[in-house]
């Protein structure tokens, strides 16, 4: 016999709302913070999460609370692959509070943004990257099956 219940948690996976920008603002600060030792300017990061909430399916932020209370985040965009004939979504700015860190929060964003790039036929596959010297990070997403393409990112900022 086979159960193909899901397994509960105490937290759920919902699709961001604008009332929910200050937590992702937060949670955006403490990744630069904790990954790069950065301190990202606040006004900026408010305005840009703001606008990533108007975008509609462009920019989707999927949250993880835990009794009203946001626990962890992410954020999906997309990318068209000419060589795929498919979006690609990138997995980007994924913070989960250090209290639950460890206890399968990312797990349930991953399957909740799985789930939600599976549901769409275009879409062939997802994407993320991550700090060359978070090697936590690097563990967890491979033991999700996340595998280095061999590409580097590099950027050009205005």
């Amino acid at each position: 016999m086979v159960n193909n219940e899901q397994p509960t948690t105490p937290w759920n996976v919902r699709e961001a709302l604008p009332a929910d920008a200050p937590s992702l603002v937060d949670f955006n600060c403490a990744i630069a913070r904790e990954t790069e030792d950065k301190e990202l300017d606040r006004e900026i990061v408010s305005r840009g999460v703001v606008r990533g909430l108007e975008q509609g399916a462009e920019v989707v932020y999927l949250l993880a609370e835990k009794d009203g209370r946001p626990i962890g985040s992410l954020m999906l965009t997309r990318e068209w692959s000419d060589w795929r004939d498919g979006w690609m979504v990138w997995i980007q700015s994924v913070y989960v509070d250090s209290e639950f860190r460890g206890q399968g929060v990312f797990r349930s964003l991953l399957d909740a943004a799985t789930e939600r790039a599976q549901a769409n036929p275009d879409v062939v596959g997802l994407r993320l990257y991550v700090e060359n010297e978070n090697q936590r990070a690097q563990m967890v997403y491979a033991r999700t099956g996340f595998e280095d393409p061999h590409y580097k990112v590099l950027e050009k900022t205005f």
